[in-house]
């Protein structure tokens, strides 16, 4: 008589990729097994399909497993059985474990590991599944705790805890079981000199495009390349140069969190067995970087328009860019047109009416409002002391002086070894907090300094170049617009960014004005000042005038990032 064919689904689980030599854990060698098991002789069983899931974690629902999952749902009619290696393979938290036997049984199915330690189908199956997923659960508690502790321990030892390799870096046995990081010659030298460019002004587009045209692998493809893989050509971008420079591993620091992990002494834990940045240089760098976040970036070429940089299109936000351009008429005259105009052809950005005006008019409108705003005023410097204040390094102290005592109340700190380390933590940390607390305060002052001439004076000293820079440092921004007001082909409006507090230290009286930081000309009035929106009988006025009592996108914008860059 023959037997019932048993349709079997082969399932395992790997926490993350091993090597093949780890034949405890390979997918390889679950696979083996359940094979093997499936072919035992007088079995009649056949294996119908595999779910196999790596890089799963134990603590996964089996129903949310990328191969397991589709199983037990859309294809929960093809197969009897699922055979895994062993219990830990199904998963190592209770609930999901007893979810997933409540299931089997519901639905007629049965569950098998192929050691023998679990078969749903033999008598009180199910009963001892639930008990030994308890014990898987407290196994996988038990590892968690252990890899935790030993990665607290690594990182007093100064010792790489493992991931990627970080940028110039690679991981070499440090002596003791353990590994530790060496700068790669060839790129511990591209690490320095990125933050050379960077400290010089470079910006982060350039540095990349730099690395792209010298054909300089990045390092994730190098690190290919180390152990014989194929490249896969990414490109530099501007953000991962900011990333490698933000890296504390730089100076060969261990992070933990997004933060630089301290020893027991309150010291930096130094994984690098030779830095490749100095620790003056790193700060160096990381300060260069900060302080071009919101700087607007300028053409440098001394021929370049008054405006460059400077003038936006009020229609879309795009740059405007002067176009000087010669023709010669049927006259035979020749004559050159020079223009603003908005750069939204030259990108993806759709602009509905792109702004276009005519060079002279717009610098002569934009100097006349500059000098009347701020020609006769003093010239002042802003000389600021940052002081003393310590708060920053004390809040850090005091929060990890709060995980630490977190830690031991939960039973982290269990050993004699573990409760010696958190006492002289402890003790560390509750000195450097004292010392802290008992350095002086001074507060951040602010002065300003006359230069004996005014703004006008200034302008009038400064070169093309000069004017743009000066321009941009204070976030001064001047919006173009097309037939706004009608019967006028341009309308323009300047905001003077930051210069209202200069204004203010030089005694310009209008700089109290709610809205002195904007002169417009040829916009609608309520652009610049809202308020008379609210007068009465205004509002049909203006919209009958204008056809719309909407502030343009552009100006809301402008005026929000002036208030944020503020604060």
């Amino acid at each position: 008589m023959s037997q019932t064919i048993v349709r079997v689904v082969g399932c395992g689980r790997q926490s993350v990729t091993r090597t093949e030599e780890d034949n405890s854990l390979s997918i390889g060698t679950q696979k083996r097994d359940l094979q093997y098991w499936a072919d035992t002789p007088g079995q009649s069983r056949i294996i119908v399909g595999w779910a196999l899931d790596t890089n799963t974690s134990g603590t996964t629902n089996p129903f949310q497993r990328e191969k397991l999952g589709p199983w037990l749902t859309e294809r929960m009619e093809e197969w009897d059985v699922l055979a895994f290696p062993r219990i830990d393979r199904i998963s190592r938290k209770v609930r999901y474990f007893s979810e997933l036997l409540d299931w089997v049984e519901d639905n007629n199915k049965h569950i098998v590991t192929v050691d023998g330690s679990l078969n749903t189908q033999a008598a009180g199956g199910s009963a001892v599944a639930k008990v030994l997923s308890v014990l898987a659960e407290e196994e996988h508690k038990k590892i968690r705790k252990n890899v935790i502790g030993g990665m607290r321990t690594l990182r007093e030892l100064g010792r790489f805890t493992g991931g990627p390799q970080p940028f110039g870096y690679l991981s070499i046995d440090a002596g003791d079981e353990h590994r530790k990081l060496t700068p790669d010659h060839e790129y511990a030298e591209i690490l320095r000199d990125i933050a050379k460019r960077v400290r010089n002004g470079e910006s982060t587009y350039a540095i990349a495009d730099h690395y792209n045209k010298s054909g300089v692998m990045v390092w994730s493809d190098y690190l290919r390349k180390l152990r014989e893989k194929p490249v896969r050509d990414v490109r530099w971008k501007p953000a991962t140069i900011a990333r490698i420079i933000q890296n504390p591993v730089c100076v060969g620091f261990q992070t933990h969190n997004g933060e630089i992990w301290e020893t027991e002494e309150g010291e930096p834990s130094v994984i690098a067995d030779e830095p490749i940045l100095k620790l003056g240089e790193w700060e160096a760098t990381v300060k260069a970087l900060a302080g071009r976040t919101r700087e607007k970036k300028v053409r440098r070429r001394e021929t370049a328009c008054l405006l460059t940089g400077i003038a936006v299109c009020g229609h879309c936000g795009s740059r405007m860019v002067c176009h000087h351009v010669t023709k010669t008429l049927k006259s035979g005259n020749v004559k050159t047109y020079c223009d603003y105009e908005c750069t939204s052809k030259n990108s993806a950005t759709k602009c509905p009416s792109p702004a276009r005006m005519q060079e002279a008019q717009l610098e002569t409108y934009f100097e006349e409002f500059f000098m009347s705003a701020l020609g006769s005023a003093q010239e002042l410097v802003k000389m600021v002391d940052p002081g003393e204040d310590h708060s920053a390094e004390l809040e850090q102290k005091r929060e990890r002086l709060s995980r630490l005592e977190s830690d031991y109340a939960e039973g982290e700190y269990d050993t004699e070894v573990k409760k010696a380390s958190y006492w002289r933590t402890l003790e560390n940390l509750t000195s450097k907090i004292a010392e802290l607390e008992a350095k002086p305060i001074r507060p951040r002052s602010v002065t300003y300094q006359p230069t004996g001439r005014t703004w006008e004076d200034k302008w009038k000293a400064m070169g093309q170049t000069e004017r743009r820079d000066f321009l941009a440092e204070r976030s001064v921004t001047v919006l173009v617009w097309s037939k706004v007001v009608p019967g006028f082909k341009n309308g323009m409006l300047v905001h003077f960014g930051n210069m209202r507090e200069l204004a203010l230290a030089a005694g310009v009286e209008a700089a109290k004005e709610p809205h002195w930081e904007e002169i417009a000309v040829n916009v609608p009035p309520f652009w610049v000042d809202p308020n008379i929106l609210e007068a009465e009988g205004f509002r049909d006025i203006l919209l009958k005038d204008y056809g719309s009592l909407e502030i343009p996108q552009t100006l809301l914008e402008l005026r929000e990032n002036t208030k944020e860059a503020l604060g």
